[in-house]
C-alpha cells in the first residue's frame, strides 16, 4: 500500500547553498520526492550579510532582508515537494563568554526567525509535522514552532571536535536532545558515542549521487596507457596525515598524485608542490566531480587518526566506488558494510604497497563489487532508509505496518 507523504521541517545548520555537498541538503532533496519539505536555511548573522553584501562571502544576502522573496520553491510534485526558507540575519551569539548573554542572544534569534518559520508552515498547509534538527540545536532549544508532531535530531558530526563551536555547544546539544523523540547519527562511531542517550539512536550513513558517477565509467578508457593517477577529491586541512601522504609520494615518483579541492592548509602545497608527480587543481562544483574522477585509478583518503575523523563517514568514499575505483584510505574510521571493498593501511609503507596493488589489480568482480556497494548507498535509498526509520519510530510496528497506519491516518 503506497505510503502517505509527510510534512517535514529541516532546521538545519548546512547552508543549502555551498560549494560542497552536504548529507542534509541532499537526504531532503530525496525525501522531497514523496514528501513536503520546508528546509529552514543557515541563520547567517549580521556579520555574515555584511560580508554577502560587500563581497566577501558568498550567498544570497538580499534574501535575509527580502529584497527578494525568503520562501522559493525548489520543485513540486502535487502535494509534495521542497521549499527553502531564508531566515533574517540573527546576532552572533557564539561572540559571547557569558552562558547568560548567549542563551539571550539565541532566545532573541529564536524568537525573531521563529516568526518567520511558522508564517512559512502557515502558507504551505503544513501539519503533523516531522522537526528535523540538523545539528541546530542553539537555535532549536529556543524555536517555538507550530504544528510540530514528532522531532528528530540529525547528528552528522562531533562538536566537541570542531574548533570553530567552542563554548556551551555540549550542554546545549544535551539539553535538545532531551525534547527529541528520535535521533539519527551519520556513522556507527557517532553511535557509540552516544550511547549513554536515553532516547532510540539509529545510523544512517552518508550517501552517493550514484548515476553520476557511474555513468562516467565508460569514459574512463580514454585514459589507457597514460601514467596511472591516484586522486584525491575534497578540502585538505588538518585532516589529511601530510606526514604519510609526503612519503608515498616521495616512493611512487613514477605515480602521478592529482589533488582536486580547496587547500585550507598551506604546508600542504609547501611540502607537496616541489614533487613533480604531484598536480593540484582547485574546488569545481559538485556536478563536476565525477568527470574529474574520469583521471583517477585509485582513490585515497589519507587522514590521520584522532577523535574527530573516527567520527567521519566520508562522502568521497562512495563516490570512488560508484566508478569501480580502489579505495585506499587509513583505519580512521569504520564505513560498516564498505569496509569490505576497500583497502586500509595504517602507516606510509602499507599504504603504497596497498596503492601499487590496487594500481596493478585486474578483477571485474572487485569493480562489481565497489559498484554494487555504492549503489546500495545512493542518497534516494539513504533518503528512503531515513523515512522508514522515522515511520518505524514514530509509529510503531514493522515498516510496513507503519505504511498501512499512515495510510489510514
Amino acid at each position: 500500500m503506497k505510503r502517505k507523504s509527510s510534512h517535514i521541517v529541516c532546521f538545519a545548520l548546512p547552508a543549502w547553498e555551498a560549494e560542497y555537498l552536504r548529507s542534509t541538503v541532499e537526504l531532503m532533496k530525496c525525501a522531497s520526492v514523496n514528501n513536503l519539505v520546508l528546509y529552514v536555511d543557515y541563520a547567517y548573522t549580521i556579520s555574515d550579510f555584511f560580508k554577502g553584501m560587500f563581497g566577501k562571502k558568498k550567498f544570497d544576502w538580499k534574501r535575509l532582508i527580502g529584497l527578494k522573496k525568503r520562501l522559493r520553491k525548489v520543485n513540486d510534485n502535487g502535494n509534495n515537494g521542497l521549499w527553502v526558507l531564508s531566515l533574517p540575519p540573527v546576532l552572533p551569539s557564539f561572540i559571547f563568554k557569558s552562558y547568560k548573554l548567549f542563551t539571550l542572544a539565541n532566545k532573541i534569534n529564536a524568537a525573531i526567525t521563529g516568526y518567520f518559520i511558522n508564517r512559512a508552515i502557515k502558507k504551505l498547509q503544513m501539519r503533523d509535522i516531522i522537526g528535523f534538527n540538523a545539528f541546530q540545536p542553539f537555535l532549536g532549544n529556543y524555536w517555538a514552532i507550530n504544528n510540530i508532531q514528532y522531532n528528530v535530531y540529525y547528528i552528522y558530526d562531533d562538536f566537541t571536535t570542531v574548533p570553530w563551536f567552542k563554548g556551551f555547544v555540549a550542554a546545549e546539544e544535551a539539553k535538545f536532545i532531551d525534547k527529541t523523540d528520535l535521533v539519527i547519527v551519520s556513522s556507527a562511531e557517532l553511535k557509540k558515542r552516544r550511547s549513554q542517550i536515553s532516547k532510540p539512536v539509529k545510523v544512517v550513513n552518508n550517501g552517493v549521487h550514484f548515476d553520476a558517477f557511474f555513468d562516467q565509467i565508460t569514459n574512463r578508457k580514454l585514459n589507457d596507457g597514460y601514467i596511472k593517477t591516484v586522486g584525491y577529491t575534497g578540502t585538505m586541512d588538518s585532516r589529511i596525515d601530510i606526514d604519510l601522504l609526503e612519503q608515498v609520494i616521495k616512493d611512487m615518483p613514477g605515480t602521478r598524485f592529482l589533488f582536486v579541492g580547496k587547500v585550507r592548509e598551506q604546508r600542504i602545497y609547501e611540502r607537496l608542490l616541489p614533487y613533480i608527480n604531484v598536480c593540484f587543481e582547485p574546488p569545481v562544483p559538485a556536478a563536476s566531480i565525477p568527470g574529474l574522477q574520469r583521471q583517477i585509478d585509485v582513490g585515497i583518503i589519507p587522514y590521520v587518526r584522532n577523535k574527530m575523523t573516527a567520527a567521519i563517514y566520508p562522502l568521497k568514499a562512495n563516490e570512488y566506488l560508484a566508478m569501480g575505483l580502489a579505495v585506499v584510505m587509513t583505519p580512521f574510521a569504520s564505513l560498516g558494510a564498505a569496509d569490505r571493498v576497500i583497502y586500509t593501511a595504517a602507516d606510509a609503507a602499507s599504504f603504497m604497497q596497498k596503492i601499487e596493488t590496487a594500481l596493478n589489480e585486474n578483477d571485474e568482480q572487485l569493480i562489481n563489487d565497489r559498484i554494487s556497494m555504492a549503489r546500495k548507498s545512493d542518497w534516494r535509498e539513504r533518503a528512503r532508509q531515513l523515512i522508514n526509520i522515522i515511520d518505524l519510530h514514530r509509529f510503531g510496528g514493522s515498516v510496513q505496518e507503519n505504511r498501512i497506519l499512515v495510510e489510514n491516518n
